[in-house]
């Protein structure tokens, strides 16, 4: 034979072993002889597949309290026209079919084969089901659906479109916790996809309604369809919050590797997926909008429905102009077969309630009277916050002359000290840092400093009039001070030179 054509098929054994395996418990499991109280023997092959089904559904409506009971009373549901058994009985059933996918003791499903592609023994492991919770008041353990078991489960069911979102979410979840952050951006590419589909059937739903809504059945049959569909989006939208958390701690991780070539290239791979991730989600939020638009929609198209079916079957001819021509009615009466027609008295006037309506924004033409308020700039603003920060920065300068008086040197650890001995409230504002950080950067700081070359000096023009000819000069230390839990700054000295005094830094 061919040496090609034998690499080629004993090429990537052992995964396509694995994906022929991965069915054997449920094989296992139709060899079981179990038989009800009329004799009747069981199905166990599909019990089995009921079981991995019911813990996929309830992780997708994030149910994680799933134990032998729970899972005893739905296969009651499902075999009551089928099989007799007792709540006893079916709990046994459950043990067995738990058992079969996770061993008892918590060991893992392995499988022993020979691989010819490596020529040696192999063995595969599978997770199906894990342990989540254990309820100690019940005695009670829960159980979860695991890795391989979600896997089994897609390759046994065909979905339908509305669950195709969340099965690529729960999909993404797994390939972040692996780190494969390549299929995570392809995979959000195809969560991308489902928005879009969902939005053209919400599209069409709403071409529906405004041409279907004609009686209080469609009506109703319409609000049932989108609610359902409005759950379903709330649901994935909990689970994308999810994600960005999980994405964000991922980043975090990331971002404290010892190997910085790996740390950048995952650092950056985590930024593109949150990216990717985030448009997905404004997609999907702008669906909830959507979705509550439709509701309302439904409710006018009913009215508006209900009206022109009226207007359709009221003949304006035969039920008012032929009863007035024939019939003499006198001519009080003819002003109560009118009226309804008639328009309404209208009354202008002046409401004291206008002025709390909303005012007029839009720029006045020259020439014209302006009604709406002025605007106040960017630049007042800006200013209005600076003149705080120079009447702060001043008060901060101040304090810590008249607390150190005539010394000409000092260290901002002796100045932390004293206001944490103080219980000083300005040590939990991160302006009172920035003062310290903005002399260091200024130094050497005195009143002849241009206050209008830069905004940065502009902040410090009330210090400048204080030092009054002085000067003041700043160099940091080595050391670091902790003000309080939330910021630590480096010491530094401070020193004052009088004028004409040759100081250096």
């Amino acid at each position: 034979m061919d040496t090609g054509l034998n690499e080629s098929i004993l090429k990537d054994s052992r995964e396509r072993m694995k994906r022929v395996l991965l069915f054997e418990p449920l094989i296992e499991l139709s060899k079981k002889k179990i038989i009800d109280l009329n004799g009747k023997k069981v199905d166990m092959h599909s019990f089995g597949l009921f079981v991995l089904l019911y813990f996929f559904e309830m992780k997708l409506i994030r149910e994680k309290r799933i134990g032998v009971i729970e899972i005893a009373q739905y296969l009651k549901q499902v075999c009551t026209d089928t099989y007799n058994f007792t709540d006893t009985k079916l709990e046994e059933i459950v043990k067995s079919i738990l058992t079969e996918f996770r061993p008892s003791g918590g060991q893992k499903k392995a499988y022993s084969f020979y691989n010819f592609e490596l020529q040696t023994e192999d063995s595969i492991d599978f997770h199906f089901i894990k342990t989540s919770e254990f309820d100690i008041q019940t005695n009670r353990q829960y159980y979860a659906l695991d890795d391989d078991g979600l896997e089994l489960v897609f390759a046994t069911k065909e979905y339908f479109q509305e669950f195709q979102l969340s099965i690529h979410q729960l999909m993404l979840r797994k390939l972040l916790e692996k780190g494969e952050f390549a299929g995570a951006l392809r995979q959000i590419n195809e969560m991308r996809m489902d928005v879009e589909t969902i939005q053209e059937r919400m599209d069409k739903i709403e071409q529906e309604i405004k041409r279907n809504v004609v009686s209080i059945e469609t009506q109703n049959k319409f609000m049932k369809v989108i609610e359902d569909r409005n759950y379903r989006l709330n649901r994935e939208n909990e689970e994308f919050n999810e994600l960005h958390q999980f994405v964000a701690e991922a980043k975090q991780n990331y971002y404290y590797l010892s190997d910085e070539n790996q740390e950048a290239h995952a650092y950056e791979m985590l930024l593109k997926v949150e990216k990717a991730l985030h448009q997905v989600h404004h997609q999907h939020q702008q669906l909830l909008n959507i979705s509550l638009q439709l509701k309302t929609q439904v409710l006018q198209s009913a009215e508006e429905a209900l009206y022109y079916i009226g207007v359709s079957s009221f003949n304006f001819d035969n039920e008012i102009t032929s009863k007035i021509v024939s019939t003499p009615y006198p001519l009080e009466s003819l002003k109560g077969i009118l009226a309804p027609f008639l328009p309404l008295g209208q009354f202008s006037t002046w409401s004291l309630l206008s002025v709390f309506s909303p005012q007029s924004w839009n720029e006045v033409e020259e020439g014209q009277t302006s009604k709406s308020f002025e605007k106040v700039s960017i630049e007042e603003e800006q200013e209005h916050y600076a003149k705080i920060i120079r009447n702060y920065y001043k008060e901060i300068f101040l304090d810590m002359l008249a607390t150190f008086g005539d010394r000409k040197e000092w260290a901002l650890k002796e100045w932390i000290e004293h206001l944490q001995s103080q219980n000083d409230r300005r040590l939990d504002q991160r302006q009172f840092y920035d003062f310290f950080i903005l002399c260091h950067q200024k130094s050497p700081v005195t009143s002849q400093n241009d206050t209008q070359a830069e905004e940065s000096l502009h902040l410090l023009a009330e210090v400048m009039e204080q030092l009054q000819g002085r000067t003041l000069l700043c160099k940091e230390l080595p050391e670091r001070i902790i003000g309080n839990e939330r910021f630590e700054i480096q010491n530094m000295i401070f020193y004052l030179a009088e004028e004409g005094e040759d100081l250096e830094v």
